[in-house]
């Protein structure tokens, strides 16, 4: 996309964005200026799905999202939408009214984006339509990924995504969308090809890489910054069976396990994928390599990373599996139980020896005074550098690896939140930045589009001029 593209893309936008607004200006009251209730009751009178509110008996299972921390969060009200018409009414109420807006598909948020208390939460669950078409599919906002991944499965047909079962692809896509595949084919939202969106400052829109190529732009990679998406048209790849296997090496050679997994991955064959885990549990040091390949390559693979790391594996756990059979087995079955996790990323353009040790260091500190907590290092090279860095808003395309700091199931929250802070410092100028699907608060945007922030903000003004849209970054 060229300049005057994305030029005239806003300019389009922002007249669509005006008119909309200027046409619902004489009922336009601020929060800040009227203590009044909102008029819900003509709110629920235009919706084909359901408004909930403080007080209704399905209320308080309808705003829990994957993460019981945020049970006693208090969204204003929830609107079950039906369809797009219900998203555009409750965007229009939320502009008219000054509340803020909160959209939620599968609800995995790390911050509890989606339940925030105070907004008005557009729950488009209720949006699952999946239509394949020849090599494309679309999908309403609301599918989780094993759903989606079940019925391509039976077109013989797969799409990029992560391996949580319930995590909803509209999100997962909106925000970059790592997997196994990504070494393969790119990102999930290099296989966007269009998608529909309300606007929260007026509107609804078609888009694509022809289509307001600003607002596309922005939707691949932007954390979902720019609207919310009502449904998503992608290209697909063929599913295949594979070969995963697990590899466990002694704690003591993580950091040369983890140069050395670097090194080997770099000019492996894109159809290998592999990750690293090094882990913290009960006082005690874990490594261990996730290798994902076609049927029949495992073991070349895993020779390879132990060769090129230079030790041998303490432990190898091999299986091949059809489609289906290896998504749950990622994911760990075809559903997950809600649970607590405090987590947070860095993204580094290399691992060198010395960075390796820092990685691995804070981990080993980590078990030291026998606390949990674990990295999980993913890859971004292959197909994710296909596509330019201002390609798309997601912007770690020359980059090597995400880090994934996680405390599963944390005794005491704050205490793992102040260390996955610790580790981001320890890291220091190591770190590029942050992956915007692992978000934590109170840190600074451009952590997750570096110099794609501008734009991004260009483009969120225009379709969200009131700033009504909560993501869990501070705009």
């Amino acid at each position: 996309m060229n300049s005057n593209d994305d030029r005239l893309s806003r300019r389009i936008l922002l007249r669509t964005a005006v008119a909309v607004t200027a046409a619902g200006t004489a009922g336009l009251v601020p929060a800040s200026a009227s203590a009044s209730t909102p008029p819900w009751d003509a709110l629920r009178k235009q919706l084909r799905g359901n408004l909930l509110l403080p007080g209704d008996g399905e209320y308080s299972s309808a705003k829990q999202l994957f993460d019981p921390q945020f049970d006693g969060d208090s969204p204003a009200a929830i609107v079950e939408a039906a369809g797009e018409p219900d998203v555009l009414a409750a965007a229009a109420f939320a502009r008219d009214n000054r509340i803020p807006l909160a959209a939620r598909a599968g609800g995995h948020s790390y911050v509890g984006a989606s339940a925030t208390s105070g907004a008005l939460v557009v729950d488009v669950r209720g949006l699952s339509d999946i239509t394949p078409d020849g090599d494309q599919v679309t999908v309403g906002a609301g599918v989780t990924a094993r759903a989606l991944l079940a019925r391509l499965d039976a077109t013989g047909r797969s799409l990029p995504l992560g391996t949580c079962p319930t995590v909803g692809v509209a999100g997962l896509t909106l925000g970059g969308g790592i997997g196994v595949d990504s070494r393969r084919y790119g990102l999930t939202c290099d296989q966007l090809v269009s998608a529909r969106v309300v606007m929260p400052g007026g509107g609804s829109a078609q888009t694509s890489s022809t289509q307001l190529p600003g607002l596309f732009w922005a939707l691949r990679g932007g954390g979902g910054s720019a609207g919310i998406v009502t449904s998503l048209t992608y290209r697909t790849c063929p599913a295949q069976s594979r070969d995963i296997v697990h590899v466990t090496f002694p704690p003591e050679a993580a950091t040369q396990v983890l140069t050395g997994w670097a090194r080997w991955l770099s000019a492996a064959d894109r159809s290998i994928w592999s990750n690293l885990t090094i882990s913290s549990a009960a006082g005690q040091l874990g490594c261990e390599a996730l290798i994902v390949t076609p049927a029949g390559q495992g073991s070349t693979a895993t020779a390879g990373l132990t060769a090129t790391a230079g030790t041998p594996a303490s432990g190898t756990d091999s299986r091949t599996l059809d489609h289906m059979a290896a998504t749950d087995q990622l994911g760990g079955g075809s559903t997950t139980p809600r649970s607590t996790k405090v987590a947070g990323s860095d993204v580094v353009a290399q691992i060198t020896p010395a960075i390796a040790a820092t990685i691995v260091g804070v981990i080993t500190a980590r078990s030291r005074v026998g606390a949990t907590g674990y990295v999980l290092i993913d890859p971004l090279d292959g197909a994710v550098r296909d596509t330019a860095p201002d390609a798309s808003a997601f912007p770690w395309r020359t980059h090597t690896a995400t880090l994934q700091w996680i405390v599963d199931d944390p005794g005491d929250p704050a205490d793992a939140q102040r260390w996955i802070a610790d580790a981001h410092r320890t890291l220091g100028p190591a770190s590029a930045g942050a992956y915007a699907n692992y978000v934590e608060l109170g840190q600074d945007p451009s952590r997750y589009y570096a110099g794609n922030l501008n734009r991004l903000r260009s483009v969120r003004t225009t379709t969200d001029p009131n700033g009504l849209l909560h993501t869990g970054i501070a705009w």
